[in-house]
């Protein structure tokens, strides 16, 4: 019997080849797209599966009386809540501080440093490949590697027990190696020390205090343990040890599975979004073969009398159609696995590699998306094999024998809401696309309060082998910059914009008893004039008169609105209850986006730091003329060349790096423009199909219109008004789903556009326009057979 139902299916797929073919393309690529969203999806939700009882980790976060909301706390409160809270089974730090390089015979490397506690094992559970995780940091100079940076140091062995030297001085032991870790992980490890290591480094002792929240700091708490209380006894140590308690409004406990979305925001958006795209997509791929599935049935419907007066069951006839369907299905599942896995997953590391780290599939850990796709194609095998089978087996026989149809007229009306669905959905991917697009050419093309155009950054944070050598050929190419026409400014800097540090401190102002949380950097006195950042009040730095030990200051407009100043005259940045005559105000500049459009320009404090700071600086800024780029840049790169350093000298530009800074919303963005062009294409396939099998069903009263003189044109639009007024009704449900979600997206950010009525009406003229394609080219070709070919036609 199986043998037979295979054989008709067969023949059936092939003598409706075009419906077949159009079906297995639509059911390749939409399946192929759903299947890397739900492999993007299942890698972020089960990259930290390997972590056991994570309900009982926390980590905390600090909330300060202005509202801002930050991941840190300070160093030392971890050991406060260890001495005092019966409810915390363990805690450990996890701090950045200094990536030393790292060498071992010929190999020399530097990798991002964590510093955790030796109970950081108690905490996480995080199996090692190699090493015993209860001693591997019990050792003071014990290190810790991930998978990547041992195979690159030491290849396929176990290195536990080796030795390496950390920045050419300092001997470590190799005690353990991490298994790998996702990308997603809530992790991005890749060597891990001890912060009693940690705690000798000079300078961190002096942010190791009560008044810097430096630190992450987590938490395994008791099963059942009561979180409202240790929140009251974490606010008891803030007030009894804080520096200034005053700022801080809380210390919450955070469940550890909030830290990445808290961390980036936007990935949960990112996340969600793919949800609902594979939704959709899956949605208009079953709505899509369920209207051809449905139109191929009315040519059946002889077929199914005939098959019931044999004495064929309802059963049997619902079998064979969901034999076909799997048949298409299953060759789909195939195509688009080879897709998935040649074309869409190296894309989609293309797009959002560089901000979360590329993902791989290997069916020995990723078989669960198998099975996945596996279920994709029972379930739309069976929503597509069944539903339409039952309307039509429900046919009188009589009727069905005759082929009479018109007593099924629902089956349109259905049909066309399938088709409403398909480019409702559709069209609001298209919205969402165009109002994207707006939003991103506005935060790229909107005025930032400096010029970024003509200036080369250079990284001069280059880790130099001889430090005195490396000052004096740094002053060296500073005298060939000045004296250089095609020069028109430069600075040497901490940070330049689009890349500050998170550095933040306060300032206190008793006359208003007004405290401020600002942001920091320092810069030398070039750094204004080569961003061209105006100042309103004051003066620029100077060498000639300003020292870096005398601590002047120059601060952005926001930072004087916080303050409540109107003048700078005599005007000094104090910390509350910290003695001593503070940072003396020497100019006020214009507010300028160092970061980008998302975010509203914070309070900024530039600190001086003279040019020749080499090793303090990490950025070299050069203001060209116009058409003189290369040349300066490949002299700069010369005299680097030149100094003898661990890390290559790279430069490029700063309108480079500005944009950048949108490399994860222009991720975003191509995600979206696919998924609408995915859609609507899937959707006009349908259509197409659709308005084919019209055109066979109506093809004697196309042959007799033309023999009385219908036109072609007139035709064609009897073939395709319909359908053009579904995809208007689509639209009128679209536009307003549209409007509601982007204007609650929009309201994210710091600075957005307005939504037109025009971006709607293009969205709307843009489905239209391809639909209208899609359907005038088997209609014109319908509308021109000679009509004696149709009349004679069975």
């Amino acid at each position: 019997m199986l043998k037979n139902h295979l054989k008709m299916s067969f023949r059936n797929l092939w003598k409706n080849r075009l419906l077949s073919a159009l079906n297995l393309l639509g059911l390749s690529i939409g399946i192929g797209s759903v299947l890397t969203l739900i492999f993007a999806i299942y890698a972020y939700y089960s990259a930290d599966d390997s972590l056991q009882d994570q309900e009982n980790i926390v980590y905390l976060r600090t909330e300060t009386r202005e509202g801002a909301i930050y991941s840190e706390t300070p160093y030392l409160l971890l050991d406060e809540i260890l001495k005092s809270s019966p409810d915390v089974v363990a805690g450990s730090h996890l701090q950045g501080w200094l990536d030393p390089w790292l060498t071992y015979k010929d190999v020399e490397l530097q990798e991002y440093t964590s510093y955790v506690d030796p109970e950081f094992f108690e905490v996480f559970s995080m199996p090692l490949k190699y090493g015993d995780s209860k001693t591997a940091l019990q050792e003071k100079y014990a290190v810790i590697l991930t998978e990547p940076v041992s195979q690159r140091i030491f290849g396929d062995t176990n290195p536990v027990g080796e030795t390496l030297m950390a920045n050419d001085t300092l001997s470590l032991t190799v005690t353990g190696v991490l298994e790998p870790i996702s990308p997603y992980s809530a992790f991005r490890l890749k060597v891990v020390m001890s912060t009693e290591l940690l705690e000798e480094y000079p300078g961190f002792e002096q942010t190791a205090d009560w008044q810097n929240s430096s630190t992450m700091n987590y938490l395994r708490l008791r099963p059942g343990a009561d979180r409202a209380q240790l929140e009251r006894q974490i606010d008891d140590i803030v007030q009894k040890n804080y520096t200034n308690p005053s700022s801080i409004a809380a210390v919450r406990i955070e469940p550890f599975e909030n830290v990445r979305t808290n961390s980036i925001p936007v990935v949960e958006i990112i996340i969600g979004g793919a949800i609902a795209a594979s939704i959709f997509v899956l949605l208009i791929v079953m709505v899509n073969l369920l209207n051809l599935n449905t139109s191929t049935m009315f040519r059946r419907t002889k077929d199914i009398a005939v098959r019931k007066i044999l004495g064929g069951s309802k059963k049997s006839v619902i079998f064979q159609f969901c034999i076909e369907n799997a048949i298409l299905v299953c060759i789909s599942i195939l195509i688009s696995a080879v897709i998935f896995l040649s074309f869409l997953l190296p894309r989609l590391n293309e797009v959002f590699g560089s901000d979360f780290g590329e993902i791989s599939f290997t069916l020995q850990n990723d078989y669960p998306v198998v099975l996945y796709a596996i279920g994709i194609g029972v379930l739309v095998t069976l929503v597509v094999g069944i539903l339409p089978t039952l309307r039509f087996i429900s046919i009188p026989v009589v009727l069905g024998i005759k082929g009479k149809m018109e007593t099924i007229k629902k089956s349109f009306l259905l049909r066309n809401s399938f088709i409403i669905l398909q480019f409702t959905i559709a069209i609001l991917f298209i919205c969402v696309a165009v109002i994207l697009n707006h939003q991103i050419g506005f935060m790229k093309d909107a005025p930032l309060g400096f010029t970024k155009e003509n200036i080369i950054v250079g990284n001069i944070d280059l880790e130099y082998k001889n430090e005195e050598k490396a000052i004096s050929k740094f002053g060296v190419l500073l005298n060939k910059l000045e004296a250089n026409p095609y020069v028109e400014h430069f600075s040497a800097s901490e940070a330049v914009p689009s890349d500050y540090y998170s550095n933040y401190t306060r300032f206190y102002e008793p006359n208003l008893d007004r405290e401020i949380r600002t942001r920091y950097s320092r810069a030398d006195d070039g750094y204004l004039k080569t961003m061209e950042i105006p100042l309103i009040l004051g003066r620029d730095f100077d060498k000639n008169i300003d020292r870096a030990e005398n601590l002047p200051v120059i601060i952005n407009e926001t930072t004087m609105k916080l303050l409540g100043w109107t003048s700078i005259d005599g005007k000094r940045l104090q910390s509350k209850g910290v003695e001593g005559a503070g940072y003396p105000v020497v100019g006020v500049m214009k507010d300028f986006h160092f970061q980008d459009m998302q975010e509203a320009v914070e309070p900024l404090v530039h600190f001086y730091r003279g040019e020749k700071a080499l090793l303090r600086h990490r950025f070299l800024s050069v203001r060209v003329v116009p058409g003189h780029e290369k040349e300066i840049q490949e002299m700069i790169a010369q005299d680097f060349g030149n100094i003898s350093t661990r890390r290559l000298f790279e430069s490029n530009y700063l309108t480079d790096k500005v944009s950048a800074q949108y490399s994860l919303i222009d991720g975003i963005l191509k995600t979206v423009n696919v998924v609408a062009l995915l859609t609507i294409f899937i959707s006009c396939l349908g259509m197409f199909g659709l308005i084919s099998f019209m055109a066979k069903r109506r093809i004697k009263e196309i042959g007799v219109r033309k023999v009385l003189g219908a036109g072609v044109l007139k035709i064609v639009v009897l073939l395709s008004k319909d359908y053009i007024i579904l995809v208007s009704i689509a639209s009128a449900i679209a536009f307003p789903i549209a409007g509601y979600v982007m204007n609650a997206w929009l309201a994210d950010f710091a600075y957005s556009i307005q939504l037109q009525w025009w971006m709607f009406a293009l969205s709307g003229f843009i489905a239209l326009i391809i639909t209208s394609l899609t359907l005038s080219i088997q209609a014109i070709k319908s509308a021109s057979v000679n009509p004696i070919k149709s009349l004679r036609t069975e």
